[in-house]
């Protein structure tokens, strides 16, 4: 399955101090990697095999500099063999209204002008 990839607060600071503890082409990575980065975006960028960039990618996980998420990007990835019930996504939907309207906790200032400033 397609992984994506985020940088850790521990790979941003070994980015920023550029450390030689980190080798080059880790760090070269390191460099291009961002909110949900794929791979392949990676690969292209700078001219890599899969092969290799998935390899540094792992050995930066294993450090803690990187973290990966997996996805569902192709039609194969996803599973519709199970069967639901309309009946069960209305409930669940009716669930996330009263969610949003839970009005227990204490109102700010800044939450009363904020909603004053959705009106308008």
């Amino acid at each position: 399955m397609p992984r994506l990839y985020n940088l850790t607060e521990s790979g941003r600071r070994a980015w920023d101090a550029q450390s030689s503890k980190v080798p080059l082409d880790c760090r070269r990575v390191l460099g291009l990697v961002r909110k949900d980065t794929d791979p392949r975006d990676l690969c292209a960028k700078l001219g890599w095999s899969e092969t290799a960039v998935r390899e540094i990618l792992r050995e930066l996980e294993e450090g803690g500099y990187v973290k990966s998420l997996r996805t569902a990007q192709t039609r194969e990835d996803l599973d519709f063999t199970d069967s639901f019930r309309v009946e069960d996504i209305q409930a669940a939907i009716q669930q996330q209204r009263r969610k949003e309207l839970d009005f227990t906790g204490p109102l700010s200032e800044d939450d009363l002008r904020a909603g004053r400033e959705k009106r308008k």
